[in-house]
């Protein structure tokens, strides 16, 4: 992805405004999610519950289902207190934006929900706000069971939108505010105008020193908008320090998107899992897409991407960008800390597979690429599995891609950018399985290529440790839409791969299907450990 361009100062003012090294022995790094806070969970008192029913009346007391409020006005009129409760009636409908800006306690959250059978409460944006939804300065809250949509009869569009913005104004840290189980469509902002102030749902601190803890955004549907999916952060750096921390996006499904499914900027001790990010870039509503995207990607610090479903991401061939991105996977500029990406399924993505885009910057310790399936990426370039940007300088940065499994009908290549040229010191590659009838392996004199086995097309030459041979895949190339439809990538009974990889200290201690990796013997190479 490319560096991020300034925020257009009148916009700013509206949304302010708005109610290991990989050999047989590397260092061993701590479990992931050491350090991170436990999830609380002592009593929860609900004090009040209000309820809101487009039948209802604001001259109510809102205390039961028969004396429900009305409106949104009325509700974003109150201020309410820690347990309390607001229930929307299932089947109703409201147009407008519904302003939060109440804040619970750890024992006593703030609920906005729905009651009653039938569709989720449905609240629609009218292009008077950024959203239709906005959360600000709130702690320990939950936003859980809407329909939110903000559609722009316009075409192109020619606003920023945004689904759900949930924004700090104020200093501090805001803990526990979890939104989840929403559906979330037709959010239809003009995708490349400030482009990183909108989304389905955009999570934004606009102060120096606020930020999100033990945020969570879960279960929720997004799909047809035109911008990015989920949008944490607006592209800008800021003091590590009041980075968000103990951020989990999971079990979301994304869908048709102008751009990102996902993306993640100053955020740290952040994990991304169980997500299917399908179709971005996409749904661009009849806009020139000058610009490029991933599926799934982050600058956070000490990330960890896992078990996730990336798929169809499109090209979209902009000038001067024109055989630029377009892949499921991205480390990019500016990212502190380490990456890990490991057991996700990658398939059918235009650009490839996984991006690096050269200088991750000085903070970076590590990136982790391994025990991942990728399936017939890159074809929209040829085949090209892996991006790689030069490092500038020739500088080292260490990205370990070990024991996954890559599977094309025509080609798998790690190519360079610019097109042979470029050195790549610290990528390394080891105990994957390549499976093309052609294989293309860039920078053989700074990538390491050990140990990793070759079928049909030709090894990478400098891999003297190289196993050539049929791996013996139970059927690869089959795998459909969902995580539980690459079986085909387990071996069957003789597969030469099995046992014979190079040991990997801190290897995550099992494979893309749950099997368990041993820590003292030489691993199985490729994706999969024997389950025979």
């Amino acid at each position: 992805m490319k560096k991020t361009k300034k925020h257009v100062p009148y916009l700013l003012g509206f949304l302010i405004l708005q109610p290991l090294l990989l050999s047989s022995c590397y260092k061993e790094w701590p479990p992931i999610g050491a350090g991170w806070p436990p999830d609380h969970t002592g009593p929860v008192v609900t004090t009040t519950r209000y309820y809101v029913d487009t039948n209802g009346s604001d001259t109510s007391n809102g205390l039961s289902p028969a004396t429900a409020w009305k409106t949104l006005s009325k509700v974003n009129s109150v201020t309410f207190k820690p347990g309390d409760s607001i229930l929307f009636k299932r089947g109703g409908a409201w147009t407008g934006t519904l302003v939060i800006k109440s804040s619970g306690t750890a024992d006593a959250k703030i609920t906005f929900s729905a009651y009653g059978s039938g569709n989720k409460p449905r609240i629609t944006g009218n292009n008077a706000t950024l959203s239709a939804v906005l959360i600000q300065d709130a702690r320990y809250l939950t936003f859980e069971n809407f329909d939110i949509s903000h559609p722009r009869a316009v075409r192109p569009p020619d606003m920023a939108l945004c689904g759900i913005y949930v924004a700090l104004a104020t200093n501090g840290s805001y803990p526990g505010v979890t939104i989840r189980n929403n559906h979330i469509h037709d959010v239809e902002g003009m995708p490349i105008t400030n482009r990183h102030m909108q989304g389905g749902i955009f999570i934004r601190s606009n102060a120096a020193q606020a930020y999100f803890d033990s945020l969570r955004i879960e279960d929720n549907h997004l799909e047809r908008c035109s911008s990015r999916g989920i949008l944490l952060g607006d592209g800008s750096n800021k003091d590590t320090t009041f980075y968000n921390n103990h951020v989990i996006i999971r079990k979301n499904v994304i869908d048709n998107t102008a751009l990102e499914g996902i993306i993640v900027y100053t955020a740290k001790n952040v994990l991304i899992e169980r997500n299917r990010v399908l179709n971005a870039g996409a749904y661009t509503l009849g806009v020139n897409m000058n610009i490029v995207l991933a599926g799934l990607w982050g600058r956070g610090k000490d990330m960890t991407i896992q078990y996730n479903e990336v798929a169809y991401t499109r090209l979209t061939n902009p000038v001067p960008y024109s055989s630029m991105d377009s892949e499921a996977f991205d480390i990019d500029l500016s990212s502190p800390g380490y990456t890990i990406i490991q057991y996700n399924y990658s398939h059918d993505n235009a650009g490839g597979f996984f991006l690096h885009m050269g200088d991750p910057g000085p903070s970076f310790t590590r990136g982790i690429v391994r025990y991942n399936i990728s399936q017939n990426d890159g074809n929209g370039f040829g085949g090209r599995t892996f991006e790689l940007h030069g490092h500038p300088n020739g500088k080292v940065v260490p990205i370990y891609i070990y024991n996954n499994t890559f599977y094309n009908d025509s080609l798998v290549g790690v190519m360079d950018r610019a097109g042979g040229t470029g050195v790549h010191p610290g990528l390394e590659f080891r105990n994957n399985i390549f499976y093309a009838p052609a294989l293309q392996f860039d920078d053989q004199a700074n990538i390491v290529y050990d140990h990793n086995l070759y079928y049909p097309g030709a090894k990478a030459a400098s891999d003297s440790n190289a196993l050539a041979a049929n791996p013996r895949l139970t059927a690869p190339g089959t795998g459909g839409s969902g995580m539980n439809t690459v079986n085909g990538y387990k071996l069957l009974p003789g597969s030469p791969a099995v046992n014979t990889g190079i040991l990997i200290n801190g290897n995550g201690g099992r494979d893309f299907f749950g099997l368990p990796v041993s820590s003292a013997k030489p691993p199985t190479i490729g994706a999969a450990e024997k389950d025979y």
